[in-house]
């Protein structure tokens, strides 16, 4: 027992400074640090750790560490979606509703479409579904998958790149807060389909839903004044909120759900003051500097690349890859132009709402633990989270200095005629 504590003890060690090196490279090249989470757990997977040194990848990854990694990691999840509800802003909407909410509509249904679509083809070819799960179900799932945008993602590029108050960060921002509330919502309905063996669970779920619709209003106000309240020191809003999380987490997997659902959602229903800025501060720093990155290098334990072993896969998860990004960028894009975007803002938030990265992973892990993907599509979908996002950074970059060529010499054709925010005229 001692020696499987030691081992988890070190691995955990692995981990991080494996993540804070990736950290550190993500940085040097301009991407956001969720690539380096993704990264480092890819590079201790099987794909490249344990085809390098087998014995010492089998001893350091045990069953047992494993599982305690994958247990810290579900643990991070749940608080780590709560804390994404907790930064959800109602404001992020409305400002820049009418655009961002055709956006979000457009960027969801197409690569839903195109998804649904590679799955109907390829799933004989192509082993995309496990046994028992019905085509119709995994395709909605894979569409899903494709559509999903990672707003704490986009929200941190946007922040880093000091664009939050530009019009298409303005846009952006509020497409991908309409798209995770759309994104979660149809998990739900997903899971619900893909977990139910008959009558009894379908009703088990849609009571249980109907329940913590009921429970919302008078939930949150039971929250807020005991946030507000003398009695609950500020010291214990930590504490009660855990349990509370905790308890409405065991719930949503307990009709059905996943407990991430139950988290986000209890997020954004909580109360907006001083106390609860407070409790999304101590609670970010743990989750995001230990627990997020065991739950990226858990999932890089579950991929194989070695999957990816034939023509026909190969040339499925490309085009996977092909399909999620031109679908997304395409969508998003034409909407935002056909709205009367200038075309450089429209590929701006064509390129940010391609950002799947982190809330891909989580669903993605969400329908393996439901038994929804075989590990082939596994690995085809971490590939796409890892390109998407990678695109964004650069594409950002390539698109700027297109404008400022524009604005010194001769105009580009595909950024005219339009006015952008970065405050060009229109040709």
């Amino acid at each position: 027992m001692a020696h499987d504590s030691a081992l988890i003890l070190l691995a955990l060690a692995v981990i991080l400074v494996a993540c804070k090196i990736m950290h550190l490279v993500c940085r040097a090249i301009g991407q956001p640090a969720v690539i380096g989470e993704m990264a480092a757990g890819v590079l201790l997977g099987p794909s490249l750790f344990a085809a390098l040194a087998p014995g010492v990848h089998a001893h350091l990854f045990t069953d047992d560490v494993k599982s305690a990694v994958g247990t810290m990691s579900q643990i991070g999840l749940v608080l780590f979606m709560f804390t994404v509800g907790l930064e959800f802003s109602t404001g992020q909407i409305r400002s820049g509703v009418k655009v961002g909410f055709a956006v979000s509509l457009t960027g969801m249904a197409v690569p839903l479409g195109l998804g649904v679509g590679f799955a109907f083809l390829l799933a004989g070819p192509v082993d995309l579904f496990p046994d028992g799960v019905s085509v119709p179900v995994g395709a909605l799932f894979l569409g899903l998958l494709l559509a999903i945008t990672a707003f704490p993602v986009m929200a941190r590029i946007i922040t880093d790149r000091g664009i939050g108050g530009t019009r298409y960060g303005t846009v952006s921002l509020a497409a991908g807060a309409l798209d995770d509330i759309a994104a979660w919502s149809l998990m739900a309905l997903v899971l619900a389909l893909a977990g139910t063996a008959g009558p009894g669970e379908i009703w088990l779920t849609l009571g249980g839903l109907a329940l913590l619709i009921a429970a919302a209003i008078p939930g949150r106000h039971l929250l807020r004044r005991a946030l507000e309240s003398r009695r609950v020191q500020a010291a214990d809003d930590l504490v009660l909120a855990v349990i509370v999380l905790l308890l409405i987490a065991w719930f949503t997997s307990m009709i059905g759900l996943h407990a991430v659902i139950g988290a986000f959602a209890l997020g954004v229903l909580m109360p907006r003051n001083e106390r609860t800025a407070r409790l999304a501060e101590l609670i970010r720093p743990l989750t995001v500097g230990l627990l997020v990155p065991l739950f990226f290098v858990s999932s890089g334990l579950r991929t194989d690349f070695r999957v990816l072993d034939s023509p026909v896969i190969l040339l499925a998860g490309a085009a996977l890859v092909v399909l999620a990004f031109a679908g997304k960028l395409v969508a998003c894009s034409l909407t935002a132009r056909l709205l009367h975007e200038g075309w450089a803002d429209s590929l701006r938030i064509g390129l940010l709402m391609n950002t799947r990265g982190l809330m891909q992973l989580v669903a993605l892990n969400v329908g393996l633990q439901a038994g929804l993907v075989t590990p082939t599509l596994f690995a085809m979908v971490v590939i796409v989270a890892l390109v998407t996002t990678l695109c964004a950074s650069p594409g950002l970059a390539l698109i700027d200095r297109l404008r400022r060529r524009a604005d010194l010499r001769a105009p580009v054709p595909l950024l005219e005629r339009a006015p952008d925010s970065d405050g060009l005229p229109r040709k």
